[in-house]
């Protein structure tokens, strides 16, 4: 009997598959293929190879911020991400303004969230699957989307993750922005003796010379706090660009500061 229900559970799991898989591509709703392999210069740009949480098998992974982890666990909104960047790209570089983006997010919010705009959940979730959310999630300063990177940004003085107690935050320092790409998650796993260390497996990706990264993203939204919906969005990459991109599985880096992020506030919004 347990085998079979094993049996039965795959069966079910295929056909939903497949016909998932069909009503997308009826709606021009497809999700980009996976990404399978990381470059050694990748690997100084956030990418590695993990395990899948869910399956057993090799993903490419990129981190992002330490302040990104709540606004990725809507496995919704990301997948909206991915689907307007691969299947939407000429409908998204056409968007000139934060208005025009507004109105493609009406348009195909549903896809992902049928009970738009009630929102049948919690009204806190209501408040975060916001087309402002999502714009923010693609510019290049929120440095949570791959894309083009600006040269110059803002790089971690210090290690924080190797310092006990861990350094307070400080805002003239840091930002929410940044990444330091050698999560202690990705270093590799380390034994401890009563008289030595001892590290058992190698770090997955290589550290960038400075640590950090450079801000990436796929869109700069210019002076979002004057002009509001009229605020214009420039493209960084075209729409053949977006289209050519591979999915990877967002991990946020760890938050190396004492001192916790209130992550219930708007201030986001004050870095665009």
């Amino acid at each position: 009997m347990h085998d079979e229900a094993i049996k039965n559970h795959a069966h079910s799991n295929e056909v939903f598959e497949r016909r998932m898989q069909e009503w997308r591509a009826k709606n021009n709703w497809l999700l980009p293929p996976m990404k399978t392999e990381v470059s050694k210069d990748e690997q100084t740009r956030g990418f590695y190879i993990g395990k899948d949480d869910d399956k057993d098998v090799d993903v490419v992974k990129y981190v992002t911020p330490y302040s990104t982890e709540r606004d990725l666990a809507h496995t919704g909104m990301v997948n909206m991400m991915w689907c307007l960047v691969h299947s939407r790209a000429d409908e998204l570089v056409a968007c000139k303004t934060v208005a025009d983006f507004n109105a493609l997010f009406e348009q195909t919010i549903r896809l992902e969230y049928s009970s738009y705009p009630a929102f049948t959940m919690e009204y806190r979730l209501r408040r975060i699957i916001t087309p402002r959310k999502l714009l923010w999630m693609f510019s290049q300063k929120a440095n949570l989307f791959p894309g083009k990177a600006r040269p110059g940004t803002a790089r971690w003085l210090v290690d924080p993750t190797n310092l006990w107690p861990a350094p307070l935050f400080n805002p003239k320092v840091y930002t929410k922005s940044m990444v330091f790409f050698n999560l202690r998650a990705c270093r590799g796993t380390t034994i401890s003796t009563d008289e030595r260390e001892v590290r058992t497996t190698k770090p997955v990706f290589i550290v960038g010379a400075s640590g950090g990264r450079d801000e990436t993203g796929i869109c700069v939204v210019e002076r979002l706090a004057q002009f509001g919906d009229g605020a214009k969005i420039r493209w960084l990459l075209s729409a053949q660009q977006l289209r050519e991109m591979e999915r990877v599985v967002f991990v946020s880096d760890c938050c190396p500061f004492r001192e916790s992020i209130d992550y219930d506030s708007d201030d986001d919004y004050d870095y665009w």
